[in-house]
């Protein structure tokens, strides 16, 4: 089995040791989830979902990188979310610029580098497993192939980027047999890749009784 280095928080850790380890197969996977057509909460539960809040210590416009040697947890440019990437300890680097994205929305979106596969960012979530949600972002690529997944471990939905160049929103929904417990967003193309993200949501969906 094949595992990755995740540098977030030891709690993080726990959960995508299992995670991150299955992220290969389910790209596989269907490239969007089935969501329902009932009305979902207005309230998003994502920690800040357009990037407006940079990380302490990373001034708005400058990098934040790891690569193999350096210390751990990777924070990434933005506050509440952390840098992943693969075994080899690939460099990966976030930063905070001015948002393109369509729609409403902040001032600011978040850019990131993978020199490899498996690279991305992530934000841990302690929802109620029994309950279903759904995770949405817009994503642009400029090079490599993006997916994103909410479930810690294999099984979960996922989506993945079908353009480059352009904005697109990808979505993914579970439900109460597919818990929410970390929002990954991640470059799975081999030989790296570079792609801008903003918008993220994260919503309950009512479960119909």
């Amino acid at each position: 089995m094949t595992t990755h280095r995740f540098l977030a928080r030891p709690i993080a850790a726990a959960v995508a040791a299992l995670a991150l380890s299955s992220f290969a197969v389910q790209a596989q996977s269907p490239a969007a989830s089935a969501c329902p057509d009932q009305a979902i909460s207005p309230d998003n539960l994502a920690a800040n979902p357009s990037f407006e809040l940079p990380a302490v210590g990373v001034p708005v416009g400058e990098f934040a990188c790891w690569q193999s040697g350096d210390a751990v947890p990777a924070q990434s440019a933005a506050a509440g979310w952390q840098m992943h990437t693969d075994n080899a300890g690939s460099r990966v680097c976030s930063r905070l610029v001015h948002s393109t994205a369509p729609g409403p929305g902040g001032k600011r979106m978040l850019a990131f580098q993978a020199s490899g596969s498996e690279s991305g960012l992530v934000q841990a979530q302690g929802l109620d497993p029994t309950k279903a949600f759904m995770f949405s972002v817009w994503v642009l690529v400029r090079s490599g192939q993006v997916a994103i997944a909410s479930r810690g471990m294999n099984g979960g939905p996922v989506a993945w980027t079908t353009k480059v160049g352009e904005w697109e929103q990808l979505r993914v929904c579970t439900n109460s047999l597919s818990n929410t417990d970390l929002l990954s967003i991640y470059n799975q193309a081999a030989d790296g890749g570079t792609f801008l993200v903003d918008r993220v949501e994260l919503r309950e969906i009512p479960i119909r009784e």
